[in-house]
């Protein structure tokens, strides 16, 4: 339509109204009714101020008085409860310096805590427990020098349920380079992820190449509960005479489904010399080698290839227990409780490097036995008093391959993909 020339005049008058209007509205918002402070009192009765003005605005009288208040802030914030009790914890003052802060639980607990430098942050300095009331008191210095008190409680998760965790490598134990460390939980766990954030391994050779691999989860003893298991194995072997130390710090730890870490575990131990037995079933024989030189040369008789079932399976197996004497059985092959002498375990199917005196004809000639490794009177107790647990036996050329089926079978993996079955 057409306008007329009053239009533009008109339309000029209204946006000034409008203009007015809105700066008479951002004068309302800055004005000392529309201030949105909130103003704290402590129990111990200091004002403890929390603004929620933008200060990098003009000033007025208001937030200048705001900037030079004492503000303290803790973060979980104060009163907070189902703190989990390894969380970080600070306490953080504004315009003043902490001058003390004391922190005791309900338990009758001191908790320690360390100010930074510019005595402006407290962080708690170790974990807490669960189901326990911790009590903040501190008082917090400004610049003329006054004190303002201030105090806050937090509260710990009260857990639905702990779970107990283990090393299977015992403090000061002596193993062999093939030694995976093992932790087992008592029960399965959901969250491996954040169990496995608090692994820790450190050695005297410095960094150690390797990675921490979960087993799948299963009901070990036999009693119907299923456990979480994990590995760490190294790249390679083990560096020979290494000091290891490997801890878990897992109290406080949530696992998920109202399961939590009962406590920290670690475990010191070394390992050993390098001695790595080379089978190879073809030459009816075991070679052992000590650093790399070898030190025996065995005649032993494996497991028979012709009859199914008795071949001795191949792969780096582990030395993984040792018996003067053991009871062998096997009922797919009509005999049972057979004692033999100087038996170590190499595998969890049955297969044991162990003397065999009725093998003796056969021994450096033919395979014969029913998947173990036999050997003859005298060298049998003498591989025996030589062996560790951790031990690798590489057995090569049978027909039959091990698999996750077998006992320690962490070394059938490339260190590639045994690195995806870590959790993180």
């Amino acid at each position: 339509m057409r306008r007329t020339p009053g239009w533009r005049k008109a339309r000029s008058v209204g946006w000034i109204a409008l203009a007015l209007t809105a700066l008479l509205a951002l004068g309302a918002c800055g004005s000392q009714s529309g201030d949105e402070v909130v103003t704290v009192t402590s129990t111990a009765g200091a004002p403890v101020t929390v603004s929620g003005l933008d200060q990098s605005a003009a000033p007025s009288s208001d937030t200048t008085a705001l900037n030079t208040k004492v503000r303290v802030s803790s973060k979980p914030k104060f009163g907070s409860t189902d703190v989990a009790p390894n969380d970080p914890i600070t306490v953080t003052v504004f315009s003043a310096k902490i001058k003390d802060l004391t922190v005791t639980g309900d338990d009758g607990s001191n908790v320690t805590g360390t100010i930074s430098d510019d005595k402006a942050t407290w962080t708690v300095g170790q974990h807490l427990a669960y189901n326990t009331t911790y009590t903040f008191n501190g008082t917090a210095t400004d610049a003329d020098g006054n004190d303002t008190p201030f105090t806050g409680t937090l509260q710990t998760v009260k857990p639905e349920s702990t779970v107990r965790a283990s090393f299977q490598i015992p403090n000061g134990t002596t193993v062999g380079v093939a030694a995976p460390i093992i932790i087992t939980f008592a029960e399965a766990i959901g969250d491996k992820a954040a169990a496995q954030q608090t692994f820790k391994l450190t050695t005297d050779k410095g960094d150690i190449k390797g990675s921490w691999g979960w087993l799948q989860d299963e009901d070990i003893q036999g009693t119907g509960v299923k456990q979480s298991i994990v590995h760490f194995r190294p790249a390679d072997f083990w560096p020979a005479n290494t000091n290891v130390h490997v801890e878990a710090n897992l109290a406080g730890v949530d696992y998920g489904g109202g399961k939590w870490g009962r406590e920290d575990i670690s475990s010191d131990f070394t390992i050993g010399r390098k001695q790595i037995v080379q089978a190879d079933v073809n030459t009816f024989h075991m070679v052992v080698l000590v650093d790399d030189q070898v030190v025996k040369n065995y005649p032993v008789s494996y497991g028979k290839e012709s009859v199914p079932g008795r071949a001795t399976v191949s792969g780096i197996h582990v030395v993984t227990e040792k018996f003067p004497t053991f009871s062998m059985c096997n009922p797919d092959f009509d005999y049972c409780n057979v004692e033999e002498k100087w038996a170590v375990r190499i595998n969890n199917n049955g297969e044991f490097i162990h003397e065999n005196a009725l093998t003796t004809p056969y021994l450096g000639k033919e395979n014969v036995s029913h998947g173990c490794i036999n050997m003859g009177v005298g060298d049998a107790e003498e591989y025996y008093n030589s062996a560790l647990y951790g031990d690798p036996v590489i057995v090569s050329n049978t027909g039959a391959q091990m698999s996750e089926k077998d006992s320690i079978y962490d070394w059938i993996y490339s260190f590639a993909d045994w690195q995806k079955l870590s959790a993180l």
